[in-house]
């Protein structure tokens, strides 16, 4: 309404002053200049003051939008609004609007471009007169254009030549282009093939207005059908040559699915099991059965993810021993079950005739000698109560021999001592290879198992400069397995430790961990060459002979030690440094970390499997 005032006043002003104010100052008798110039002067300051009010006013105005503008800021209703504002808000939340959609719309173009510049195929996007509307970097790169920019709006008459070309014309009529070579020009002239394939775009009434292509360059097509081509045949030959080696092997070897259908069979398998053995359940192509059986170890490996071997008799005494193996997928899941058989009757017959020899051996064995030891221990005490007293008199000659024949008496003792630790050896090693020794699990309370070994040997260390040193953790968990076993391998290892020590400090020390306890006996000898460290817990070996001379034990101690250590499901291992002396590590598995199937497999004896 001010505005409208000011104009009003702007336009009637000059009016009034011109036809009214003018000639009444001239019939006053002022000259027509001077009243021209007084009324100028007038006008001007009129002007002055109208202009400053308005300044003054527009920045009262500015100052209060400011205000308003910063209190919807912090949450003022629009509704709050003066009227006067209204119609600017209203226009400012249009533009913003259209601003808002605006960019919107060039991200999603730039997110589609950059999706399209990923393709490793060409792909471009006509319009209705076959202008480009949108390619990807691999199009433009392959017409030889650095950006995608610089060929969207090219039409296809600078691409192949023609404005309309007859196989655009029929992908708008038939809606799409199959797999044609077409020949565009790059932007140098060149030529280039392209296989190419599209569908047209329509509008929303099925109108055609445009197409869209997908095309791949021939020598690239090329390229990789040789690739594929190539790559199937090393398949082809590799399955071929496993294919060889599975059928050279001599036992039947299957792959079972977890639906106990066989999925492969090496020759062998279809020789015992019939040509149509793949495709067959294995419990009807094996054992003529209608169901899986309750002991088949495809069965525990599926449910336990773990290898699993049992023994099966069949036909009066064949026994078959069948393996059963994971076979793990790229994603570690249990797809299928390599299945072994091997006939065993003749290694468990061969182990029955050893373990028969060896026991009849060792019994003729040890009958003689504890006579041949028992006399000697006689004669020996009758030669030293009867004879050498009446000899104290006798020439130097006769009081010599009676020494030396005692002397030589106590060397057939201890012989006679290491030949019966022998034979004692060879059979627990036989027994332990036969799997024949069985174990009687049970927790064992560890510090009274190193007391134990060191009471034992304590004889062999006294009188000597030897320090017995146990390192026990304050608190120590037990240990599960055979007591009198694991004592026997702790006692050998001391043994072994006094032996090779002349002087210094032997020190048994136990490590704790969540899972397992490892014992160790270190000693301070001469150590072990590096050269015999591999070979050292091998049958009738013994370290350092060489420096001794001969050897003192019967070289099956250390290998005894192994396979005890093995039966409780430990490891077992030396270190040593020449010079430094040589530490003997075994581990045992905690009874407080045994799970209840695990102790069930262990009580159930060798052999045994889980069910």
């Amino acid at each position: 309404m001010e505005l409208w005032t000011l104009l009003a006043v702007g336009v009637a002003a000059p009016a009034l002053a011109t036809f009214v104010v003018h000639p009444m100052l001239v019939s006053t008798g002022l000259s027509p200049e001077w009243a021209t110039l007084i009324l100028l002067a007038v006008g001007a300051v009129l002007c002055i003051g109208v202009v400053f009010g308005l300044r003054a006013r527009t920045k009262a105005r500015v100052a209060e939008a400011a205000k308003i503008w910063e209190e919807m800021a912090r949450g003022r209703s629009v509704q709050e609004l003066p009227p006067a504002f209204a119609p600017l808000w209203s226009q400012m939340r249009n533009m913003l609007a259209q601003l808002e959609m605006a960019g919107q719309a060039l991200d999603d173009r730039q997110s589609m471009q950059d999706v399209i510049d990923s393709m490793p195929d060409s792909l471009l996007v006509l319009d209705a007169h076959g202008r480009i509307e949108l390619c990807n970097r691999t199009f433009a790169l392959r017409m030889r254009f650095e950006t995608p920019e610089d060929i969207v709006g090219l039409g296809l008459d600078a691409l192949g030549g023609e404005t309309r070309p007859a196989w655009f014309v029929g992908l708008l009529e038939t809606g799409e282009l199959l797999a044609q070579d077409l020949r565009f020009h790059d932007a140098y002239g060149g030529t280039v093939t392209l296989k190419t394939t599209g569908r047209t775009r329509t509008s929303m009434d099925g109108e055609p207005r445009g197409a869209v292509l997908v095309a791949r360059d021939n020598v690239e097509i090329s390229r990789l059908t040789s690739e594929l081509q190539r790559a199937a045949e090393r398949l082809e030959d590799s399955e071929r040559f496993f294919q060889d080696l599975f059928d050279a092997m001599e036992d039947p070897i299957t792959v079972i699915s977890p639906d106990y259908e066989v999925l492969q069979a090496n020759r062998q398998a279809r020789l015992v099991f019939g040509k149509e053995l793949i495709g067959r359940r294995c419990y009807r192509a094996f054992r003529m059965r209608d169901d899986p059986c309750q002991d088949c170890p495809a069965r525990t490996t599926f449910a336990q993810h773990q290898s699993t071997s049992v023994e099966h008799r069949i036909f009066g005494n064949a026994i078959t021993r069948i393996s059963t193996y994971p076979l793990l997928g790229k994603d570690g899941q249990l797809h299928a079950v390599i299945n072994h058989k091997r006939d065993v009757t003749k290694e468990r017959q061969l182990e029955d005739l050893k373990a028969n020899f060896l026991a009849a051996v060792s019994h003729e064995l040890r009958t003689p000698l504890t006579s041949l030891m028992g006399f000697n221990k006689l004669n020996m005490r009758r030669l030293t109560r009867y004879v050498r007293p009446f000899l104290a008199e006798a020439p130097e000659e006769a009081r010599t021999s009676l020494q030396k024949a005692l002397s030589d008496m106590e060397v057939m003792a201890a012989e006679g001592e290491r030949l019966g630790r022998l034979v004692n050896d060879v059979l627990d090693l036989s027994k332990l290879e036969a799997g024949r020794l069985r174990l009687n699990f049970e927790p064992v309370d560890v510090p009274a198992l190193v007391a134990g070994a060191l009471q034992a040997t304590s004889t062999l260390f006294q009188g000597r400069h030897i320090l017995m040193v146990p390192d026990l953790p304050e608190i120590c968990p037990e240990a599960w397995g055979d007591k009198d076993r694991l004592l026997q391998v702790l006692v050998n290892l001391v043994s072994n430790a006094i032996k090779y020590t002349e002087r210094g400090e032997i020190r048994v020390s136990v490590a704790v961990t969540p899972e397992e306890l490892t014992l160790s006996v270190r000693d301070a000898g001469a150590g072990i060459p590096p050269e015999e460290l591999s070979h050292i817990f091998e049958r009738f070996r013994q370290a350092g002979e060489a420096q001794k001379g001969r050897p003192s034990g019967t070289g099956l101690g250390l290998p005894i030690c192994r396979e005890l250590v093995h039966l409780h499901r430990g490891r077992i291992w030396v270190e040593s440094e020449p010079g430094l002396g040589a530490t003997f590590s075994f581990t045992l598995r905690r009874a407080d970390a045994v799970d209840p199937a695990e102790r069930s497999l262990d009580l159930r004896g060798p052999g045994a499997t889980l069910s």
